[in-house]
Order: structure tokens, then sequence, then C-alpha cells
């Protein structure tokens, strides 16, 4: 077989237990081409721009050849002994995040909200059922990820200087000298002087803002790009600098920010005090005298820089973390604001709440939820019997958390009191 080399293509022709030749053009095609001719199956690829008659007839010879044949034969048996499908179904599975797509209650469905106020995760179907039956407010719903896509504001690896300042900055010009004037332009072919002047000049106050808002970070993010240089400075002098490494945080909101700084400032002065025994014994251990002296030698400036630069690294760590955590309120505050109001606003609910003003006005809670949700009754009662009893837990353990609070308080002013008393007497 001779073809591009896609991975359907050549999965074929394996499995028919041809040799395969594959002239590649671009993406996966080299690498398979790359795989087919390690396998011993075909030949060497010859790239689509490099194909000439002698290259191809040399290609066809090998493939006539009998280790190829055999070597195309062989995974061709292989294909055949394994379900492909069944394999791919079941890493997919293995992979899956289980543990937050499990509806808490009534698990038939996968879950997509979270009800804070109790700790749970449901699905769709009961967040209707419970909203139906007026057990809960919508309002209490958020939205239930299962993984975060967005990782973190700023990864492991080093950024190359300025490329932050460059990218905010250059979104900073498109606000103030492209987004603002197209704007104005809106506003000019207004038909009311009033709304148009109204929509200039929220414009050009919120093209200023973002500009001005652009401007601050990418300056943070220069700042914080001329401290991760900092962090990297030990290398030019210290030979065991490797033994300082840590793995660098990830930041995903102003806790992890704050804990990173902190960590930051630690680290700079355990490392630059520290390092005055632990360099030398290290460059022992590694090379004997003059290892020790360079590792004397390389400590007595960490004493000095590592602090410093932990310093400087703390207000970038922190700086991160305000970003990353206004980022991640906006966009959760954007996805609540598109999604939470569509518990009950499915094609289902909307006609079942057609249905429903034609029934009588006292119509059961469980039966309200069964419309809107499209569940048996006898599901509904019994979700709404165990979010019964969750709910009667949450309050109890509540209560006696507060009454142990209570109790912890009027012992200690008792304890104060007393002790008020018995100096009082002295």
């Amino acid at each position: 077989v001779c073809h591009h080399g896609g991975a359907g293509t050549t999965a074929a022709g394996l499995r028919a237990g041809k040799p395969t030749i594959i002239v590649p053009f671009f993406g996966d095609q080299f690498f398979w081409g790359s795989v087919i001719s390690k396998s011993g199956a075909g030949p060497p690829p010859i790239p689509g721009k490099r194909l000439n008659i002698h290259d191809l007839t040399e290609a066809f010879k090998i493939a006539h050849e009998s280790d190829t044949r055999e070597a195309a034969y062989k995974l061709s048996v292989a294909f055949q002994h394994e379900n492909g499908c069944e394999n791919a179904v079941r890493s997919f599975h293995a992979n899956l995040p289980l543990s937050k797509m499990y509806s808490d209650l009534e698990s038939s469905f996968s879950a997509c909200f979270r009800l804070n106020d109790y700790n749970l995760q449901i699905s769709r179907p009961v967040a209707q059922v419970l909203v139906a039956a007026e057990v809960i407010k919508e309002s209490q719903l958020t939205l239930l990820a299962t993984r975060d896509w967005s990782t973190s504001m700023y990864d492991d690896r080093p950024h190359i200087l300025m490329h932050g300042f460059l990218k905010h900055g250059h979104k900073a010009l498109q606000n103030l000298f492209i987004d603002t004037p197209q704007g104005l332009r809106k506003a000019a072919n207004s038909t009311s002087i009033t709304t148009g002047t109204l929509d200039g000049t929220e414009c050009i106050i919120k093209g200023i803002g973002r500009s001005i808002g652009h401007v601050y970070v990418g300056c943070l993010s220069f700042y914080g790009e001329i401290t991760d240089v900092l962090e990297y400075l030990p290398e030019l002098y210290d030979p065991y600098s490797d033994s300082d490494k840590r793995k660098r945080p990830q930041i995903k909101n102003f806790s992890s920010g704050a804990k990173a700084a902190e960590l930051s400032i630690w680290h700079g002065f355990k490392d630059g005090i520290t390092g005055i025994v632990t360099k030398p014994r290290t460059g022992y251990k590694r090379h004997g005298i003059l290892g020790g002296a360079a590792g004397a030698a390389a400590a007595i400036p960490n004493i000095v820089i590592k602090p410093t630069v932990g310093t400087l690294a703390s207000l970038t760590w922190l700086g991160r973390g305000i970003y990353a955590g206004t980022r991640r309120l906006s966009r959760n505050k954007r996805a609540n604001s598109n999604n939470q109001l569509t518990v009950l606003n499915t094609p289902r609910s909307k006609r079942a709440l057609s249905e429903t003003r034609i029934l009588i006005d006292n119509i059961s809670p469980e039966d309200c939820a069964s419309l809107k949700s499209g569940l048996r009754i006898d599901i509904c009662k019994k979700i709404l019997h165990d979010f019964e009893r969750i709910k009667n837990r949450c309050t109890s353990k509540n209560a006696n958390e507060n009454s142990k609070e209570t109790k912890k308080t009027k012992s200690k002013k008792i304890f104060q009191r007393q002790r008020s008393h018995s100096a009082t007497h002295h």
C-alpha cells in the first residue's frame, strides 16, 4: 500500500497485513512514516516535496522483500488479537474524574451543579426537583467544574523577559486607539444626541480605564519577569545551585499567590543562611576538598543575594495571586450569569410549566417536581426525602458547633472573671 500516511489509512493497511509505503506531506504523517520504517513493515518515508522516480522505485523493492512482508503480517496478527475500540473506551473511562461527576442525590445523571450550603454536588434533574419543590432557591446553585481547564495563571515555566509587558502594552494601545474610536463612531451615528453623548462618554471612560489597567498589569508582569531572571542568578556562580532548586508554584487564586509569596521569603532567608553549612558539605561530598572550598565560596554571596531575591519575588507572587484571583472571579461570574438560569428553562420544563398552570393549585411538591424534571414521582420523593435527611444532619451539626462555641466563650468569660476577682483580692 502506498499512501500519504494518515492514521486511519495506515491502520487499515497494517490490519490487512500489507507492506506500507508512506509519502507524508504534513502533521502526524511523518510520525507514522517513521513508525512503519522502524517496525520493518515498510521503507523509510519519502516526503512529498522530495518524491522522485528513483526513491519510489527503491521503496517498492523494499516493500516486496520477504522480511518486510513478514513484518507487516506480524502486525496484522497483532491487530486481530487486540480490541482497539475497547481499549480506547477503557482508557477514556479510567481517566475520568469520577469523584467530581457523581451526583450525591440520584446518581443516574452526572453532576453539573454544586450546592455549597449542604456540601452537595447534584445533576440538573435533581436541581430541577429541588427548585420545583421549593426546598432550595436557584440562586443557591453554582456550576460544578469537573476539571479546571484554565490550570494556573502562571505555570511552572520561566517566561521570556518583556513578554508580558509587550502583550499588555499591545492590548492597551488597541483599547485606546482602535476599540475606543470604533465605539465613538457608533455613538456619533446615534439618532439621539443625548444617547450618543452618553455612549461616547462611556466609551472614552472604558477605553482609558482598560488601557490604564493593561499598562499596570504589563508593568507588574515586567517586574515579575525580572525577579524570575534574578532567581536564576546563583546558577552563574554557584556550581551546586541545583541543591536549592524547587518546583515553581502554580498560581490559581489569591491564596496560592500569598502562599507562594510567603514561601519565597522563607526559602530565600533559609537558603541564604543555611547555605553556609550545606554548600560546603554538598561540594565536599561531590568533589572532595576542592568542592567544599567552591561551595563555601558560593555560600558567601548567597547570604545577601538569596534573601534579597526572595523578598523581591514575594511581591511578584502576591501580585500574580491578586491578578489570578480577579480573573477567576470575573470568569466565574460570567459563567454563572450565563448558565445558572438554565436549571428550569429547558424545553421540557417550559412545557411542564404550561401544563401545571392548567392543574389545580394544591398540586403536591413531588408532582410538581416530576412534571418539571421529567423524573418519576417515586424518584422525586426519594430525592426530596434524602435531601431533607441531609439538610437536618447539616442543621444539627451546625447547631452543635454553635453550642460548643458558645460554651467555650462562656467558660473563657468565667475564667477571666475569676482571674480578675483573684487579682482584686490580692
